[in-house]
């Protein structure tokens, strides 16, 4: 078994109010195996952040053991997003809900890797046209 520790941060978002988005049903995919079976779940609980706390910094979002092997993707959805706009919380379209994103990870028996997922969000949609629009990426740091 190996560690797999996944980091976030928003390097989109600017400052302002709010930004709540919910994620959820984090999963690696094991190279090889099939799209319906290949999925192992690290997370299946929801947890809201604040996109707008986490310009310039990066927050640990899950820690979690996982079977040595060769991984390829990396899959979240999002559950819901909220703004407060003007002291009001107002709900948010979510221009993707699921997101796959793909990568290269090798995990060896008692090795941990450490993977940050950049949401990147356009803060400027989400007040204007209330809508979630993110480009996210996934860089491995170790």
């Amino acid at each position: 078994m190996g560690v797999v520790t996944l980091k976030i941060t928003d390097s989109g978002a600017l400052p302002g109010e709010p930004i709540y988005a919910k994620c959820s049903k984090i999963a690696l995919h094991r190279i090889g195996e099939g799209e319906k079976t290949g999925w192992i779940e690290l997370i299946n609980m929801s947890s809201t952040y604040d996109l707008t706390s986490l310009r310039n910094i990066t927050e640990t979002l899950l820690r979690s053991r996982i079977t040595a092997g060769k991984y390829d993707k990396i899959r979240f959805a999002w559950a819901e997003a909220i703004a407060v706009l003007n002291g009001s919380r107002v709900n948010l379209s979510v221009s993707q809900p699921g997101v796959t994103l793909s990568l290269e990870l090798s995990i060896s028996n008692g090795e941990e890797r450490i993977l940050l997922l950049d949401f990147k969000t356009n803060s400027t949609k989400a007040r204007t046209d209330r809508l979630l629009q993110n480009s996210p990426t996934i860089t491995i740091l170790k």
